[in-house]
């Protein structure tokens, strides 16, 4: 996808594949664009569960909601993280946690100013049958502190960083996907026309020509306004 991408893009700024848009420029903003999207999937997700409680939702051929559901179960992972030092280290690629499970057991999450009030009684004190998990900045730590095993993390994670590699040929960047650091885009091909257009806007600002940009929101903004017609 992401050579069509680009192509599409460099089309659109009519330059045959050269001049305005570097390689590296385009995988910054590629990388900008993919997350853009992947963001929006999970605010889209919860306009389209709310639409579904009110009955307001198709579910036959037009169900974005389970082709949404789809994409981002692609991205949920399980992980197993040992304990360091008394603390379960978050995955640097964790977009947003599932669940947390020591063992059998699912954890409870606690937020740090309520902790201290779990100890007042013995009836609400965390125990190994009913351990909690408390969230910290860039890590997990787990109550009660006898709890020292492997925990099991089921997250979203974020998609990984696009990048379009290539040779020099008569001056020229020519694809090449075999590169050992090529990586394409993770998103639904579906997304590819949002992709292009999130571009555009970026590199519509780069050149310094703002109809590219002009004309990209507007492209953008008819399609919403389609949708939600």
């Amino acid at each position: 996808m992401i050579n069509h991408v680009r192509n599409t893009v460099l089309t659109a700024l009519n330059k045959e594949n050269r001049g305005y848009l570097t390689p590296e420029q385009f995988n910054l903003y590629a990388k900008h664009a993919q997350q853009l999207i992947f963001d929006q999937y999970f605010s889209e997700y919860s306009k389209l569960v709310a639409l579904k409680n009110a009955r307001r939702l198709s579910l036959d051929y037009g169900d974005r909601l389970s082709a949404l559901r789809s994409n981002i179960e692609k991205f949920t992972v399980e992980s197993d993280i040992a304990q360091t030092s008394g603390y379960y280290i978050k995955p640097s690629d964790m977009y947003q946690p599932v669940s947390l499970r020591y063992g059998s057991k699912e954890l409870d999450m606690v937020p740090k100013s309520k902790e201290m009030y779990l100890y007042s009684s013995n009836l609400t004190a965390p125990s190994a049958n009913f351990p909690i998990y408390v969230d910290k900045n860039d890590y997990y730590y787990i109550k009660p502190d006898t709890l020292a095993d492997d925990m099991t993390l089921v997250y979203v994670r974020n998609p990984k960083d696009p990048k379009w590699t290539y040779n020099m040929i008569a001056d020229n960047p020519i694809f090449n996907p075999s590169a050992g650091d090529y990586q394409d885009f993770e998103l639904a091909p579906e997304d590819e026309p949002n992709l292009v257009l999130e571009i555009l806007k970026l590199a519509g600002l780069t050149i310094r020509e703002p109809e590219i940009t002009q004309a990209a929101i507007g492209l953008d903004t008819a399609e919403f306004q389609k949708e939600n017609s």
